[in-house]
């Protein structure tokens, strides 16, 4: 019997035994388990950004990236002081890229490359980084969450971070290879860091007099804290020299806190100490990385420093101020309103004698926290405020946060109330609060900076969680729990995981969004639209002279990977540099993938001269922006436009066009586009001066002329709560423009084109622009936002017989690449006064066709001339190693120069010539003119002329072809062009009587364009 209880007595203590030994450690493999679930999450879909071997990466700032962790690599452990290979002509300071983050990749991929990594293991090292950051973020959230809730808070805190599928698990995705997810991993750290060291402060009360009298042992931990806390604080910052803000709210925690304790009774000094301990540390810290002299909120300026500095000065004032306070016997509560007079004080002097930092300063604090964004800001698809589309705040949290923002308001609520009415005055706590609200502020002023809010809603969550726990009765002790919980505790517990449900575990609608999981986000990743500017980047990179050598031979003064050093700001390119055009956005690509130097990035640089230019009215007005951007040895040569620049609808993801809008100060989107209204969408209404915009010129026509045609976009009109709208879109066709204007006038409600490629009036060809690249891959992608518009335009269009053989102009390619060149000069005779129109049929090496047309009228002495920016002949003699561009668009025949078609007895009849025009010409090489005599009279039988598409003549005289040529119908002259685009063929839209079912489109479109390859 004894024998038995000895048993019974060890088996009892050997479960108690692993009960406690579960207590001690369960959090490590719990853990372990959460960072593998989100490291897998995040890393799904690393297969899709390895295409054909190499590696891609997602958005814009990760190629940039690469760019610094190369430089790096290559010059360790030094990043790049100064950039000329963008932002042309004047290069750049890298600022916030090429900084501790660059550092660390770089060393890693030093690791793991043995000490001689290729581009590919530097490639593959920065592609997973943002997937193991956005992993470890969870290691300090713990910590926070545990000295905020316990263990099982802690680990709550990392589960919900786990779950989160909005910005937060976006930017720490595999390939978003930008410094985003970095910087709350660091900042998370720094206040870590601040909160262990004010609570050891508070715990051993240090003082100043300590350190002067050398007492170090007595302030040994405090102290050393504070130093990790300002150590921590610099370590951020140098991963993003922006994050001042950060320094601003301890410098606000600090304010507040030192002032609420002396007013309870409690000396300030001993916070103070680490105040100043902290932000010296970081202020010296801060001074490593300077690489200006100015204040800059966006590089390592004096800013930092500056911050830092007049926190730690500030808290060892407040600290005086409050012993001679004491000193003085004056009231308590006059303290406050000293140290808020002195700071008001202190910042009207700031604002008279260093304006520009008290603007620097106000500016950047309106646009982090001011619930506001400028006008810039709104064309950065991360930069919106949080509910700019007119969100419920419900509809835009919950697919961000599932419940759990709620809960954490919930959380920080109970915060305070337990400060107020337990007296519970902890620093920790007050920190996490003013950090959380200034981070909130930050969320919805720019929806980007959810990245950072997800880490204080989960430890909100986490310390919520442990007050739940407390309130039902569960003790410090977990084998004493588990042995011994009640069923309205375990009830409990369920409940608040319930709440972890919605939105995070299961999908739900709101609002009309639909909500994701963190597992399905992370499996839907790619990298977007840089696959299908590849071809093009790759063709600029072999086909076009290398920087320095355009036309110069001077092709060993633009090292890739060079230093460089910034000199006055404004870099001094070499002969034979030159700059690519292009929207913003794509600035980084052209640099990395294309090796070549854009005019504008997505650091904004250069963003005004890139509108004013792709809006630029007229050539001139063009030419004139791009002359005066640079010293005459500093030339744009190429413009590269895609789809996105010159569609007007779609979400603001995939359309472009407004976005130079918002940057030229002389125009706005209603000077380009109107909107009439269907019974569920919208059509955009185009106005004259979209197609007169020099980037829908290059675009939609290469640079062609455009004749109008007797297309007209009508409407009907409504009133609603007082505005007027267009609704009812039809599209009508003419079988002349006297009869199309006849009708416009008459109706009050419609005008002539304004939808597609049909322009109200007559648009003159581009001189000195040619077309040299197009890009395989196709604008018109099955399901794109592009192909869906094209073919809601192409149902209207079928209303009035409207072929999409004339949709299409010029190939829908993803990407077109432009040269600017100097031109052929032709000279030439004819008819006197007579116009005369010159075109040539061009063929794209992706197998697109157009015809290039150009017009001009002889003088009374029948005299013209032209500048022709496509060349016919003398291709291979101009190529990359003579300093030009290996063009893959070529002639297919000379140019045909001609004059009217009138409609006689016999047929259609004019005059025409041809010319051949050689490289050299083009290109300036051969300055010598070519002469053309318009003389040699053609006709056509009548039946030819009967057979004409275009609806543009006027009784008495023939059509030009869709493309825009002029071609003669039937048997075709010698020179003539009779083709219109290869692009598109005779087949038109299924009648209006039939339904145009999404098959009946699908034929259609395959019909009537090329079938492009992707790249």
């Amino acid at each position: 019997m004894s024998q038995g209880t000895e048993q019974v007595e060890d088996t009892s203590t050997s479960a108690t035994s692993v009960l406690d030994y579960i207590e001690h450690w369960y959090h490590i493999p719990v853990l372990v388990l959460l960072l593998g679930f989100m490291l897998w999450v995040r890393l799904q879909s690393y297969g899709n950004f390895l295409i054909n071997g190499k590696v891609y990466l997602s958005g814009n700032d990760a190629w940039y990236h690469l760019r610094q962790v190369q430089y790096t690599v290559n010059h360790w452990p030094a990043t790049m002081p100064f950039d000329p290979w963008t932002y042309y002509p004047f290069g750049t300071s890298v600022g916030q890229f090429g900084t501790f983050y660059d550092q660390l990749v770089a060393t890693a991929a030093l690791i793991v490359g043995l000490g001689d990594p290729s581009h590919h293991t530097v490639s593959l090292t920065l592609l997973v980084a943002p997937a193991v950051f956005g992993t470890l973020v969870a290691i300090p959230t713990y910590l926070i969450g545990k000295r905020l809730g316990g263990r099982l808070g802690g680990l709550f805190g990392v589960l919900v971070l786990a779950l989160i599928p909005g910005v937060f698990l976006n930017r720490g995705l595999v390939g978003f290879s930008d410094h985003n997810i970095v910087e709350p991993f660091f900042q998370t750290f720094a206040v870590l860091a601040m909160m262990i060291a004010i609570s050891a402060a508070e715990r051993e009360r240090p003082v100043y007099e300590l350190l002067l009298d050398r007492d170090f042992a007595s302030v040994r931990r405090p102290l050393g804290y504070s130093v990790l806390a300002g150590i921590a604080t610099a370590m951020y910052l140098w991963v993003w020299p922006p994050g001042v803000l950060l320094i601003g709210i301890i410098g606000v925690f600090f304010l507040l806190k030192l002032t609420a304790d002396y007013v309870r009774g409690v000396s300030p000094d001993h916070l103070a100490f680490v105040a100043s301990i902290s932000m010296g540390v970081a202020g010296f810290l801060l001074l490593v990385p300077l690489g200006t002299i100015a204040f800059s909120a966006t590089k390592f300026s004096l800013l930092q420093p500056f911050m830092a500095f007049a926190i730690a000065i500030g808290a060892g004032f407040m600290t005086w101020l409050a012993r001679e306070w004491d000193d003085r016997n004056l009231m308590t509560t006059g303290y406050p309103l000293a140290i808020f007079g002195i700071i008001a004080v202190g910042a009207l002097v700031v604002s008279v004698v260093l304006p520009n930092l008290f603007h620097l300063i106000q500016e950047n604090l309106v646009r982090f926290v001011g619930f506001n964004a400028g006008a810039a800001q709104r064309t950065i698809g991360e930069a919106k405020p949080f509910l700019s589309s007119g969100d419920s705040l419900t509809s835009a949290v919950v697919p961000q946060y599932g419940l759990m923002f709620f809960t954490a308001i919930i959380g920080a609520l109970v915060m305070v109330w337990r400060s107020v009415s337990s007296n519970e005055n902890d620093a920790e706590k007050m920190l996490v609060l003013v950090w959380s609200a200034f981070i909130l502020a930050a969320a919805f002023t720019q929806v980007r900076f959810n990245y950072y809010l997800a880490v204080p809603v989960a430890v909100l969550n986490a310390y919520l969680f442990g007050w739940v726990l407390g309130l039902v009765g569960f003790g410090k002790s977990t084998s004493q729990t588990i042995r011994n919980a009640e069923l309205y505790q375990v009830l409990a517990i369920c409940f608040v995981f319930l709440l972890v449900v919605p939105g995070l575990v299961m999908p739900m609608s709101v609002g009309g969004s639909q909500t994701y999981t963190a597992q399905t986000v992370g499996n839907n990743t790619g990298p977007g639209a840089i696959t299908q500017w590849e071809g093009s980047l790759q063709w600029m990179q072999g086909n076009t002279p290398q920087e320095g050598n355009y036309g110069a031979g001077n092709n060993s003064s633009m090292a890739y990977y060079g230093t460089y050093t910034q000199g006055d700001g404004d870099y001094d390119y070499p002969n034979g540099s030159y700059g690519v055009m292009s929207w913003w956005d794509y600035g980084h690509w052209i640099t990395t993938n294309g090796e070549r130097i854009p005019d504008a990035n997505p650091f904004q640089e250069g963003a005004t001269t890139a509108a004013n230019y792709l809006l630029a009215q007229n050539e001139s007005q063009a030419n004139a922006i791009l002359d005066n951007m640079g010293d005459s040895n500093e030339q744009t040569r190429y413009v590269m436009v895609d789809w996105k620049m010159v569609e007007t609808k779609g979400q603001s993801g995939n359309v472009k066009f407004f976005a130079p809008t918002v940057f030229d100060d002389n125009v706005s989107s209603s000077d380009f586009v109107d909107y009439i209204y269907t019974n569920s969408s919208y059509i955009t209404q185009h106005k004259q001066a979209y197609y007169n915009s020099t980037m829908v010129r290059l675009y939609k026509y290469d640079g062609s002329s455009v004749d109008a045609q007797p297309v007209v976009l009508d409407w009907d009109l409504t009133t609603y709560q007082g505005q007027t709208y267009k609704i009812n879109p039809q599209v009508k066709k003419f079988d002349t423009m006297k009869e199309a204007r006849q009708y416009v006038k008459q109706d009050g409600s419609s005008q002539i084109g304004g939808i597609g490629p049909y322009a109200s009036e007559d648009i003159p060809a581009l001189q000195h622009y040619r077309v040299v690249h197009e890009s395989q891959s196709t604008a018109l992608r099955y399901g794109s936002t592009h192909y869906q518009v094209f073919a809601q335009r192409a149902q209207l269009l079928q209303q009035a017989n409207v072929s999409v053989q004339d949709y299409f102009r010029t190939s829908p390619s993803w990407v077109k690449t432009y040269e600017r060149v100097p031109g052929a000069t032709v000279q030439g005779t004819g008819p006197a006064n007579t116009e005369i129109t010159a075109s040539v049929k061009m063929k794209s090496a992706t197998g697109g066709t157009f015809t290039y047309t150009q017009k001009a009228t002889t003088d009374a002495n029948g005299k013209f001339t032209m500048t022709l920016p496509y060349s016919t002949t003398g291709y291979d003699k101009w190529g990359t190693d003579e300093g030009y561009t290996n063009t893959s668009v070529r002639a297919t025949g000379p140019y045909e120069f001609s004059t009217p078609k009138t409609l006689g007895d016999g047929g259609v009849t004019f005059k025409n010539a041809t010319a051949q025009v050689s490289e050299g010409k083009v290109i300036g090489e051969d300055n010598s003119p070519v002469t053309v005599s318009v003389t040699n009279q053609q006709t056509v039988p009548v039946e030819g002329a009967n057979n004409s598409s275009s609806n543009n003549s006027s009784a008495g005289s023939a059509p030009n072809n869709a493309t825009g040529g002029n071609s003669s119908a039937g048997n075709g002259s010698v020179g003539a062009n009779n083709s219109t685009n290869s692009s598109t063929n005779s087949s038109s839209l299924p009648s209006p009587a039939a339904p145009s079912t999404r098959a009946g489109l699908v034929g259609t479109f395959a019909a009537a364009m090329v079938v492009s390859r992707r790249d």
